[in-house]
This record gives structure tokens, C-alpha cells and sequence, in this order.
């Protein structure tokens, strides 16, 4: 099974919407005041991906140092009227990712993406599964790839983000805005990224944020059947 990262989802949309997209998430320096070096650097390289406009890195850096109310609701109301409600929950994955770089995820932090997550319909509770699948996820660069912890780490990631309603493809796809791997976390999004696009679960786990809450626990048996069989 591959781990390569999936493809950012934000390719696939305009420059309008790509700069509202990452107005949001470049203003979280804003909110602690530090936006370093390494962060700058790996911005500019998605950006040059993006062939992102001079006017449009212009409005996206003005946004850490001076991204005010009109701006972020301007940039939210964009956000909110995309045809993929899982662009939403991306955004809150890759803030929360941003917010742990340096290692200090500070509470104007935790409530800006609150804030954030509550003008898009996304409630603490999803915004705190994220979290908490994203720290699950940090141990997986440690653990052998056909293990059973690791087995059992992906497989209880899953199913808490689908017992949430939370798209798991959408959470597999961040981190890729800004070349994130904080605390490894990437690694575990890659795993992700591989049972639900090309991989073993491809076309499988896409469903399961319509089933919801009662999917929880038949996401958990769909991962015993599906690696049954990977070791038949």
C-alpha cells in the first residue's frame, strides 16, 4: 500500500477561490504574530504550484499581518458557497495543522479556528475529532507499516471522523498547503490518503459521511474485511 500524500484539493478550483481558501489560512500568523522564515518559504512554493498571480500573493500576504473582519467574511462567504462542502473541512484540518508547526497551538488560535469553523457549519465537536485523529495520526511515522498498532490507529481515525460526519477524504487530502508534516502528522495523512483514493478502501470510505453517526462502528469491521483480505 503506497503513502504517497493525495493531490491538495485547492488545484481544482479558481484563483478567486484558491486566494479566499488561503487568505483564511495565511491569517492564523495574524493571530499569534509569528510567521517565519521556513512558513514563507513553503507558502511561495504552493503559490508558484498554483501560478497564483502577483495581485493574488499580494492579497494572500496582506493577510497575515492585516486581515480584517470585511476580509475574512468576504473570504468565508467564498468558501461557503463552493459546490464541496469537503473543502470546508480541509480548511479547518490544514489551520489546525498550521497552528501546530511551531509547536505551541495557543487558545487565540484554537478559538480564531473555532470561529472559523462555526461561520462554515462545522461545529467544536468535528473541529476537536480533527484534532484528535491528527495527534492519533503524528504516531504513525514511528510504527512499521503492517503492524496491528497501525492497523488499529487508521482504523479508529476513520471511524471517529465518520461517527462525526466528517469526510474522510477531505482530512487525508491537508496538509499539503504549506509542505505540513507537523509532529509526522503527514505520515499518517498519507496512510490515509492511500485506503481512500487508489488504494484499498478507494471508493469505500467517500461514503461514509452519509451514513454518519451509526457508520462508526461498521467502518471498524470494513477495515478488518478489507485487510482480511489484503493478507489472504
Amino acid at each position: 500500500m503506497t503513502t504517497k500524500q493525495q493531490q491538495h484539493p485547492l488545484r481544482k478550483y479558481s484563483e478567486n477561490e484558491q486566494i479566499a481558501y488561503l487568505s483564511v489560512l495565511a491569517s492564523l500568523g495574524y493571530i499569534d504574530k509569528d510567521f517565519s522564515e521556513v512558513e514563507r518559504k513553503k507558502l511561495d512554493a504552493f503559490l508558484n504550484e498554483l501560478q497564483m498571480s502577483d495581485s493574488g500573493r499580494a492579497i494572500i500576504y496582506s493577510a497575515i499581518f492585516n486581515f480584517q473582519h470585511e476580509d475574512r467574511a468576504s473570504a468565508i462567504q467564498t468558501i461557503n458557497t463552493l459546490q464541496s462542502a469537503d473543502l470546508k473541512f480541509t480548511l479547518i484540518s490544514d489551520l489546525l495543522l498550521l497552528a501546530y508547526v511551531d509547536k505551541n497551538f495557543s487558545e487565540e488560535e484554537r478559538q480564531y479556528i473555532y470561529d472559523i469553523g462555526s461561520k462554515l457549519n462545522i461545529t467544536k465537536e468535528q473541529i476537536e475529532v480533527i484534532r484528535n485523529v491528527q495527534e492519533n495520526l503524528s504516531k504513525i511515522q514511528d510504527i512499521p507499516s503492517n503492524s496491528e498498532h497501525l492497523k488499529e490507529l487508521v482504523k479508529e481515525s476513520t471511524s471517529k471522523l465518520a461517527g462525526a460526519g466528517i469526510p474522510v477524504a477531505a482530512i487525508a487530502a491537508s496538509g499539503s498547503v504549506f509542505g505540513l508534516s507537523a509532529a509526522g502528522i503527514a505520515s499518517g495523512l498519507a496512510t490515509l490518503g492511500a485506503l481512500v483514493g487508489g488504494g484499498m478502501l478507494a471508493g469505500t470510505v467517500l461514503v461514509v459521511p452519509a451514513i454518519a453517526i451509526a457508520s462508526a462502528w461498521g467502518v471498524k469491521k470494513l477495515f478488518d474485511l478489507v485487510w482480511k483480505k489484503e493478507n489472504v
